[in-house]
């Protein structure tokens, strides 16, 4: 096989020949494509060949999609593997999206929406790795001060933060944790329109709160932490689900909901206190009990979770996405309102809105205050 330099490569796995042949004949003259009839050939395949990407069929004789599946992950747990199957159900979808799926695709497929769908898992890949990079080695200060976030200047002496082996690394420093919890975020959102900046205003409305609160500034710091790093389990993901116009399928929503728990798996080799991990772990919790991932309700979420869940969810519904428009600042508001006491803290909420109208007063303005850059 002639191998193309600086083209990604693929693993088609599939017991079928029709299928395996017509997914390498398109992909073929793009990326280096290697392929193989059962789980078994794809293990070997994967034991010799650095791949990229692995579509893989789920319904296969002897080794099972599911079982080549876990077998993938403890060869390279940094391949993005896309399943597609004639013979997908909801529970076979849970089992792997349990194992990191970035996709999930029904026989029979659609070439553009494919080659869409391969393209973006690769462009994913390499920012899993960027960030993976970032997690192992001491960023260059003045690098990610120009191609991340101008604004924030790096300080020199950022420590080595882990080398995801077996070994943990050692707490990072208050400030410096702060500031590479900055990067990561600006990492996984700059090549995103509809996210940039996210992380940097859900930060700036939490610390708000917090400050209102009167929380001491250990705690105040770990909230912003945790506002900064709440998304990043959503580098596994794909976009075609994160901004899907349109409802959710059941698979879809599971594979959304997995983020939290994906946010703890890279986050827990850093040694961030528990607290931060509470916090980014439960933000998606509701008041009421009907959230997810563990249905905890009241003051039973950690009180970070309960600041963060407000704050995200004031800076998405003013945003622009691509399955809506944005809210006005006195439409979210309602919105809070609506959703007090079900999906968020009331005590919160009532804070937050006296400080949105606050800041309506200083700034003399009634659409949703934008500050790009935060001093601390």
């Amino acid at each position: 096989m002639e191998l193309k330099n600086n083209s990604a490569n693929i693993l088609i796995v599939d017991d079928e020949i029709g299928p395996r042949e017509s997914l390498r004949m398109i992909l073929k003259p793009q990326y280096n494509i290697y392929t193989a009839e059962s789980g078994y050939s794809a293990i070997q395949m994967l034991r010799q060949v650095e791949i990229d990407v692995v579509t893989l069929d789920l319904k296969m004789p002897g080794m099972s999609g599911i079982e080549t599946l876990k077998e993938i992950r403890l060869i390279d747990p940094d391949v993005m593997v896309i399943i597609i199957t004639g013979f997908g159900t909801l529970k076979s979808a849970i089992e792997a999206i349990r194992y990191g799926v970035f996709d999930y695709i029904p026989k029979p497929f659609n070439v553009p929406e494919i080659m869409c769908i391969i393209e973006k898992s690769i462009q994913r890949r390499k920012l899993n790795l960027k960030i993976k990079e970032l997690f192992s080695q001491p960023p260059d200060p003045s690098k990610l001060q120009d191609s991340l976030f101008p604004p924030h200047p790096i300080p020199i002496e950022m420590k080595r933060v882990t080398s995801f082996g077996n070994e943990k690394a050692p707490a990072l420093e208050s400030q410096n944790c702060l500031e590479f919890s900055k990067v990561l975020a600006f990492t996984l959102e700059e090549k995103d329109p509809y996210t940039s900046g996210h992380s940097e205003r859900v930060c700036y409305y939490a610390d708000f709160i917090s400050k209102r609160l009167g929380l001491n500034p250990t705690d105040r710091n770990e909230i912003r932490i945790a506002s900064y790093l709440h998304d990043i389990g959503k580098i596994g993901i794909s976009n075609r689900f994160i901004n899907k116009k349109g409802s959710l399928s059941s698979t879809e929503w599971a594979i959304i909901k997995q983020h939290t728990k994906k946010s703890l798996e890279l986050l827990i080799p850093l040694n961030l206190s528990p607290d931060i991990l509470s916090y980014i772990h439960h933000h998606h919790e509701r008041y009421d009990g009907t959230g997810y991932p563990d249905g905890l309700a009241g003051d039973h979420i950690p009180l970070g979770a309960r600041i963060i869940a407000i704050a995200d969810a004031y800076d998405s519904m003013t945003s622009d996405r691509p399955y809506r428009k944005p809210l006005s600042n006195g439409e979210a508001k309602n919105e809070l309102l609506t959703n007090s006491g079900k999906q968020f803290d009331p005590q919160l909420v009532s804070i937050f809105l006296d400080l949105l109208k606050e800041m309506e007063e200083i700034f003399m303005v009634k659409e949703p205050v934008r500050l790009p850059s935060l001093s601390y």
